[in-house]
């Protein structure tokens, strides 16, 4: 299925500029939606339109640029991308105390505006799987911790690694060893066979020393905790699988989960989901 087209608000006082921007915006692949020649239209048609970018001249006419920013809705905000004919000190820091992305001086041309909100967009991406990232390595650490697989232990990182792995992409798993330890070895410039022999050690200690209570509640029935410990590959799959889970149920219920996070590392939600 195609992706959606990015919509995008003009907010520009000189209607044949407002015109070129929508031209050069639409060969790019991007939607506009509407396009206002003053500010008290363009917050009308910011809250009922909710773009995902919002291009806008500071020097509108009834209701002007900053104005226009300061009443946005916090959860809806779009990307906003800034234009004036000139810029003082003052305006720079009250746009970025507002949150727009750039601004950007006029003249210019309308195919550069275009650019810059590609630009604004690509940046705005990258951050989120930062922070996609960063949350799941958190969310992976705790449950590792609740498990009871010791920190301090090499098997600990290569664990929480080769999970974000599998997270990724399951069929990895199928994979473990021509792909999935290689490239946890590479990560921390060691070999396949060393990856594999210390996450085998951090399964075992947590078999060993973990509460029994928690491993049932993870595990289930999936692996008999009396019979023995599960394969790495288990393991991995088990916890990776479970998160996936986890975040799909969160998302649908809509309870603690945002659009932009990858895991949720909301405590209460974790718990509940356990």
């Amino acid at each position: 299925m195609d992706e959606e087209p990015t919509t995008v608000l003009i907010a520009e006082g000189a209607e044949m500029f407002r015109v070129s921007i929508s031209e050069a915006l639409q060969h790019g692949g991007y939607q506009v939606v509407g396009m206002a020649g003053d500010g008290y239209t363009a917050k009308e048609m910011m809250i009922a339109l909710q773009p995902r970018v919002i291009i806008l001249d500071l020097m509108l006419p009834r209701l002007d640029g900053i104005s226009v920013l300061k009443s946005m809705p916090a959860e809806a905000r779009p990307r906003i991308l800034l234009l004036s004919a000139f810029a003082t000190d003052f305006i720079a820091s009250t746009a970025a105390e507002i949150g727009a992305d750039y601004l950007m001086l006029k003249p210019c041309s309308a195919q550069n505006v275009a650019m810059r909100v590609g630009e604004i967009l690509n940046a705005a991406q990258g951050r989120q799987i930062q922070d996609e990232e960063a949350a799941s390595e958190i969310t992976i650490t705790n449950i590792m911790h609740e498990i009871g697989v010791p920190s301090h232990i090499k098997g600990f990182q290569y664990l929480r690694e080769a999970i974000i792995l599998a997270i990724k992409d399951m069929d990895i798993i199928n994979a473990i060893t021509k792909e999935l330890y290689p490239q946890v070895a590479t990560t921390f410039c060691t070999t396949p066979a060393r990856v594999e022999r210390a996450i085998r050690h951090a399964i075992e200690v947590a078999w060993e020393r973990g509460n029994l209570d928690t491993l049932q509640r993870f595990f289930g029935y999936t692996i008999s905790i009396t019979r023995g410990k599960p394969t790495n590959s288990e393991f991995i799959a088990l916890i990776a699988d479970r998160l996936l889970l986890q975040s799909r149920n969160c998302k649908t219920k809509g309870a603690c989960y945002s659009s932009s996070s990858f895991l949720c590392t909301n405590a209460a939600c974790l718990h509940r989901c356990r």
